[in-house]
């Protein structure tokens, strides 16, 4: 604006003087000199464009400074159009997130309703049926189902003329099956009387019991006390060295036990007893087998065959010390034939 009015200013002098319009003319082709009214605003952009706008002289006959070009429409710049966002249809992974997610919460609510069942199976197991009940004598024809079905009751059932059979305490009179701890208190399938089967080789003189611990045999939860292991084995010892006597009676004098694992209840066993030949003493007890035997046993998981414990025995009886023959008392406890109740109790 300043500048326009210094320019108007500057004509009016040059056409008092003389020659004025000449140097109105000169001042008239200077290119910054134009009045307001000539300009126009040009619009903002982001980005440059060209606008040319075509100037007349203001002197009749004078040539333009500015070349004519053809004005176009102004260029305007459009905001670039913005992709939608991605929904779940466009994304299929987003999508299947969702089921890994179902599959491992499912996975861990299994197993660990099978966890917590088995732990509390292990730790507060249901009480057992009591001896001579219903549920006690049909759990008993299940586990002699069950035995029949063990690779080693097969093997042993199907060599007769090698192996005799019997079950345990089949012998004793009810007066005294009522006093035995494995026949009276450890009886039915809560103890040690649910299967109890013996067999008998009657060329090496090697006893094998099939036996099943129930859930009344435990100290520890689920673990078979230590105390019923001692008294089976006692038992199982003393069944071969009362065959190695003729069927002659006898006692404990030595018994030794070695755990080498847990033996968990509620399961099949396999106790095997060798009576010791008269080659594998040492020379002090060679010939005092008539009253003297030694026993060695094992425990062994009736399915894996792993041994759980390991036992030796000392047996005193038999024909006696000086042969006139060992006597358990007056008639002895077993009461009846004696012979026959220890060949098979």
């Amino acid at each position: 604006m300043l500048l326009g009015l210094q320019c108007r200013h500057f004509l009016r002098l040059a056409r008092r003087q003389r020659g004025g319009f000449l140097l109105a003319g000169l001042l008239h082709t200077i290119p910054f000199i134009a009045t307001p009214q000539s300009r126009r605003l040009q619009p903002l952009s982001n980005t440059p464009c060209k606008q040319q706008e075509p100037r007349q002289p203001l002197v009749p006959g004078a040539p333009s400074t500015v070349p004519s070009e053809p004005v176009g429409p102004i260029p305007t710049e459009t905001p670039p159009e913005r992709s939608p966002a991605p929904t779940e249809h466009d994304n299929p992974k987003k999508k299947n997130r969702l089921a890994p997610r179902l599959i491992l919460a499912v996975t861990c609510t299994v197993l660990g309703l099978s966890a917590g069942s088995s732990l509390r199976l292990l730790f507060s197991p249901p009480p057992p049926p009591e001896p001579g009940s219903e549920v006690d004598a049909y759990m008993m024809r299940v586990l002699h189902e069950q035995a029949a079905k063990l690779p080693v009751v097969q093997r042993l059932s199907s060599e007769p003329a090698t192996w005799e059979s019997w079950d345990a305490y089949e012998t004793l009179s009810p007066q005294h099956r009522a006093r035995h701890i494995s026949a009276g208190a450890l009886t039915g399938v809560r103890g040690v009387g649910g299967y109890q089967r013996v067999f008998w080789n009657k060329g090496t003189g090697e006893m094998v019991s099939v036996i099943y611990f129930g859930n009344g045999t435990t100290g520890w939860p689920g673990v078979v006390h230590g105390g019923c292991l001692a008294t089976i084995l006692d038992e199982s010892c003393g069944r071969a060295a009362f065959k190695e006597w003729g069927g002659r009676p006898g006692v404990t004098a030595n018994l030794g036990l070695e755990y080498k694992k847990m033996t968990m209840a509620n399961g099949f066993y396999v106790v095997r007893c060798k009576v010791r030949s008269e080659e594998e003493l040492p020379l002090e007890e060679r010939g005092k087998r008539h009253y003297k035997c030694w026993v060695d046993a094992t425990v062994e998981d009736a399915v894996t065959g792993s041994v759980t414990v390991v036992a030796e025995a000392l047996f005193v009886g038999g024909k006696g010390k000086k042969g006139g023959g060992f006597v358990l008392g007056d008639g002895g406890p077993l009461g009846g034939n004696q012979e026959e109740a220890h060949t098979k109790f």
